[in-house]
């Protein structure tokens, strides 16, 4: 009779991970159709054209093109186009989404197979389907745009780590952490910010480590190899032009969301004014950052202020009144209903008004307060899914974090994303097990109090 029993829980352990996988993968195919639909394979994204740009810059001139695109945006982005081209030149856009799109088809696939490992299974088919239908996440794969890669390497990365947290006498803490690394390292080879996220990522898993030594071994090899790919990109960007930087953009952008004219958005007219130390005639990247951090605390108070504003231009909806930032290129606003209703000047008058307000509001403090609810039911528990809170909860707050030192776009949240609907979902799992049923024992076992 056990044998039975184990036997058949085998089976239906197999088919529920089977299950998952047929989910991503008529998923997966269904974007293939989509990519092979359009004209040249790939929509642009809000920087697609300069990414383009560099693309040609490094075909015309090879990896040291002097082009100043590659030193102002980061070059891995159009290094990875690049290499693709090799594959196809004139396809180079559609290749791009298939790449893209697979690598977003596996780090789903992994992420929430291992959440059917662990306590939170009851989440891995409506995260199987969230995650892979969700309009804006989803259709990134198909935008020329870094966001989609730096999606799927933070859902990759957190799922590997808690993989190995929960078969740690199985797994090799190396090994883990060498792919977690290099995951990372590729994620701030695309985009320099991502390397804090990969920084204090580290710096969590290895307290979660009983011993120093496995601590130290996280944070050091962990750091070094997440910064072999970056550095390359600085050696190339000094060798062509002679500027050991990695993006000459993230200062510019720093001083966008700072000054008195400032309102904490992008498209404003405000921003900050640094002067340049004499004899040069325009400030460096160290001086405008020292001259940005000044501001904020010589003004504390209107620096508060813009945090609230970047606050709310981070979080707000993808259209409607409150939206702010650079997604004018959003491929769900094709389909978005409120952007249609938008479209007509009686229906701008709605969205514009106290009604299109009103709900925007209700959909962005509401998404906000199903992610913290989600996030604290996660952590009630007494086991590793507590763990899987803080690792899953770094991109996201750290990610919000890093656009009150620049300014306030929704687009910024797109690469924390996944784990956002995640706590989301997780949320709502946790409004449902409260209020509708109530008999049912929560999934995950709640940390005794004392009184």
């Amino acid at each position: 009779m056990a044998k039975q029993k184990r036997k058949f829980s085998i089976l239906k352990d197999k088919k529920s991970a089977r299950n998952l996988l047929l989910i991503s993968v008529f998923i997966l195919f269904a974007k293939l159709i989509l990519i092979f639909s359009l004209r040249d394979g790939a929509w642009l994204g809000a920087d697609g054209e300069s990414y383009l740009k560099g693309t040609d810059a490094l075909i015309k001139d090879g990896w040291l093109s002097k082009d100043s695109v590659l030193t102002y945006w980061p070059a891995g982005y159009p290094i990875v186009i690049r290499a693709l081209a090799y594959l196809s030149l004139s396809d180079a856009p559609r290749l791009l989404s298939i790449f893209q799109s697979l690598v977003y088809f596996a780090a789903v696939a992994f992420f929430v197979e291992v959440l059917r490992q662990s306590k939170l299974k009851k989440l891995a088919i409506p995260a199987a389907l969230i995650l892979g239908l969700n309009p804006t996440l989803a259709l990134s794969s198909l935008v020329v745009g870094y966001e989609s890669l730096s999606a799927s390497c933070m859902l990759a990365s957190v799922a590997l780590i808690y993989r190995y947290q929960i078969n740690s006498a199985h797994k090799s803490l190396l090994g883990t952490v060498i792919w977690v690394a290099l995951i990372q390292s590729f994620s701030g080879f695309m985009q320099p910010r991502n390397l804090l996220i990969g920084l204090i990522i580290f710096l969590v898993w290895g307290l979660f480590q009983a011993s120093r030594k496995k601590l130290f071994l996280i944070l050091v090899v962990g750091t070094l190899v997440m910064l072999s790919l970056p550095f390359g990109l600085i050696f190339r960007n000094m060798s062509a032009n002679g500027s050991a930087v990695l993006s000459k953009n993230l200062s510019v952008n720093m001083t966008i969301g700072a000054g008195d004219s400032a309102t904490g958005g992008y498209s404003d007219s405000g921003g900050l004014r640094c002067a340049p130390t004499p004899p040069a005639a325009t400030a460096s990247d160290a001086q405008t950052i020292k001259c940005v951090l000044i501001w904020y605390a010589k003004h504390p108070t209107k620096s508060l202020k813009l945090f609230f504003n970047k606050t709310i231009y981070y979080w707000s909806p993808w259209s409607g009144p409150l939206r702010n930032g650079t997604m004018a290129r959003n491929p769900w606003l094709k389909i978005d209903p409120i952007a249609k209703i938008e479209s007509s000047a009686s229906g701008r008058s709605v969205v514009e008004g106290w009604v299109g307000k009103t709900i925007s509001y209700i959909w962005l403090f509401g998404g906000l307060a199903f992610l913290v609810w989600g996030f604290l039911w996660v952590r009630r528990s007494d086991g590793l899914e507590r763990q899987l809170a803080a690792l899953a909860g770094v991109p996201v707050v750290v990610g919000w974090l890093i656009s009150l030192a620049f300014f306030g776009d929704h687009r910024f949240r797109l690469p924390s994303m996944g784990l956002s609907l995640f706590f989301q979902l997780a949320g709502y799992q946790a409004l449902k097990e409260r209020f509708f049923r109530p008999s049912t024992p929560s999934t995950l076992v709640a940390k005794p109090r004392t009184r």
